[in-house]
């Protein structure tokens, strides 16, 4: 692009900047997005050619360090040549400068982990700079809603989106990945979608980490009475999401749509006995090994009918059964007289939450919990009526003691479940990942694999590339762990 004439392509030099601008930091993105999972491994491509370069170094670190420095010089580069986004966010579909801002922002909270050099003083003051408006207009938003609403780009907390438009693009893939993999196949009987949705199928294959062990006496539904907590009983600090949340917490609750109103929420969840009709007419029922029973989601996960394998009292994500494990509605599915699809919702990815959180890691890690607590309360006091607000805000809230670093991780993990982006290097940054244990880690065991490690070997936190790339591109180095 930045070979072409502005003029031949009836546009001002300014213009063909900008896009040239954006397609820079686009591709800076998509190295991050790689770089988060290969690191060193990946080659550097910067030209059109039939040349295919190997990977940037044949020394891992001095790899992860020439890519690193490519992505940050990629984005200080193009940020001042991208537009700014106004109150009316017109720009919240393309690269702007505040989405260039805050992945740099991300990539210097992560540095630590990429190329061994602490940056948390630098991504405190980018991060800073965005929340004060720097690179554009934003707020948090008042009603967490409207963050996954059909509106969402109107919302003022949501910096960028993927455009979703149904029947166009990328956009099956898309709203599938984020709504279907979670829900049943009668997910439309629920939202009373019948004539809108027949046709588009549901996965029931991911479910949220479990808070109880299988331990108690089997119902006829699944899931058991007497079940020991994770969060509770074991003392983890990771996992058990769902009972993570205070109960005052808005959020926890079934997902509903109020016809009168027009309005979604304020839950999130699906929990408990499926009924149509978001919640208020005839039971649900489940399919596969539950067929023609009930459907009763519940917070566990195992063979409750012995089939396949013998119950235990924990147990892998290989043996859930139908009804195992809470599911997720933070996209919303509309009732077919609304005429909204889910589909039509963009799909938010830099929002300026994410900038509160970072200040708040940083001031944490520099041992002020305290200014650490005030940017996190900036975000999550939405989530409380305001006759709980100030209670729910003055503690950690369940499984935590004080606000620490443990805590600063799982309001990471609640602000962000099932967003899909970033989880994975959250728990790399806190050193979780490999070392930490959570439901079933060294508490289960495999055919053919004994038991779960509780901590797990390092190398895993860089993926392997794959013998099929090697074979294609000899030029790759495999990480040097495996």
């Amino acid at each position: 692009m930045e070979g072409l004439s502005a003029g031949s392509l009836g546009m001002s030099e300014a213009v063909l900047a900008q896009y040239v601008a954006e397609v820079r930091t686009l591709r800076a993105w998509n190295y991050y997005c790689l770089f988060e999972l290969w690191g060193g491994a990946l080659p550097l491509n910067t030209s059109a050619g039939s040349n295919v370069p190997g990977s940037a170094d044949p020394d891992w670190d001095t790899s992860c360090k020439k890519i690193y420095d490519f992505i940050a010089t990629e984005l200080d580069e193009s940020f001042a040549v991208l537009g700014k986004d106004d109150a009316q966010h017109t720009l919240v579909n393309r690269a702007n400068q505040a989405m260039n801002r805050l992945l740099k922002a991300r990539l210097l909270l992560n540095a630590q982990i990429f190329i061994g050099e602490a940056k948390f003083d630098e991504c405190e003051a980018l991060s800073k700079e965005i929340i004060n408006g720097s690179y554009g207009s934003y707020q948090l938003a008042d009603n967490w809603r409207d963050v996954f609403s059909v509106d969402n780009v109107k919302c003022p907390e949501v910096i960028f989106a993927l455009a979703a438009e149904d029947g166009k693009g990328a956009t099956n893939a898309i709203s599938n990945i984020r709504t279907m993999a979670m829900m049943p196949y009668n997910y439309n009987e629920y939202c009373n979608n019948m004539d809108k949705y027949d046709g588009i199928g549901a996965w029931n294959c991911v479910c949220l980490v479990p808070s109880y062990d299988n331990t108690g006496t089997v119902l006829p539904t699944g899931g058991t009475i007497g079940a020991k907590s994770f969060l509770a009983d074991y003392g983890d600090k990771l996992g058990a999401p769902y009972e993570r949340f205070d109960d005052r917490d808005i959020r926890k609750q079934n997902y509903v749509y109020d016809a009168a109103t027009g309005t979604h929420g304020p839950g999130m969840f699906l929990k408990g006995a499926m009924r149509a009709d978001y919640g208020t007419g005839s039971a649900l029922l489940a399919d596969a090994d539950r067929d023609g029973q009930e459907l009763v989601y519940v917070d566990q996960v195992g063979t409750f009918q012995n089939m396949g394998r013998t119950l235990e009292p924990v147990m892998s994500p290989r043996w859930g059964e139908t009804n195992s494990g809470i599911r997720m509605m933070k996209y919303p599915l509309y009732p077919a007289e609304t005429g909204k699809g889910f589909k039509d919702i963009d799909d938010v990815q830099f929002r300026l939450a994410e900038a509160y959180l970072n200040v708040a890691e940083c001031e944490m890690r520099k041992g002020n919990s305290a200014e650490a607590k005030k940017y996190v309360d900036a975000v999550r006091q939405r989530y409380f009526k305001s006759s709980d607000r100030t209670n729910a805000l003055s503690i950690p809230g369940p499984g935590f003691d004080n606000f620490d670093m443990d805590w600063m991780l799982s309001e990471w993990g609640k602000e962000y479940l099932c967003e899909g982006n970033r989880r994975r290097t959250d728990l790399r940054r806190f050193d979780k990942f490999t070392q930490g244990q959570w439901w079933f880690w060294g508490r289960s065991s495999e055919d053919g694999y004994g038991q779960m490690a509780a901590k797990r070997d390092r190398k895993y936190e860089w993926y392997p590339l794959p013998a099929s790339a090697i074979a294609v591109n000899p030029g790759l180095v495999q990480n040097p762990n495996y």
